[in-house]
């Protein structure tokens, strides 16, 4: 068990706790980037490969499904793209707060 520092407040705690017991800030313990989400939502977003890599499946499959087989009634298709376009901003305004997109 590691001692870290909290980024909001500087408080060491353990790497293992869920958040800072001084602050309160959620603690992202994972090892996935935030620019790889941006560019998998920039580049391959209509296919929701970057909802499979944040671990939001559910959402990932909603995405591949819309974005292959919703091109046929168009509308799923356009929103798919729009689902993403959405996706690829919150992920840049999010870069320092990867516990805002990914899953624990």
């Amino acid at each position: 068990m590691a001692m870290i520092y909290c980024s909001d407040c500087g408080a060491k705690h353990s790497d293992k706790a869920k958040a800072c017991p001084k602050c309160g800030r959620a603690v992202c313990n994972t090892d996935k980037s935030v620019l790889v989400y941006v560019l998998l939502a920039f580049f391959l977003g209509g296919l929701g490969v970057h909802k499979f890599y944040a671990g939001r499946s559910g959402e990932g499959v909603a995405m591949l499904l819309m974005g292959t087989i919703g091109w046929a009634l168009i509308i799923p298709g356009i929103v798919v793209w729009i689902w993403a376009l959405v996706d690829f901003i919150v992920g840049l305004v999010n870069m320092n707060n990867p516990e805002k997109i990914f899953r624990k």
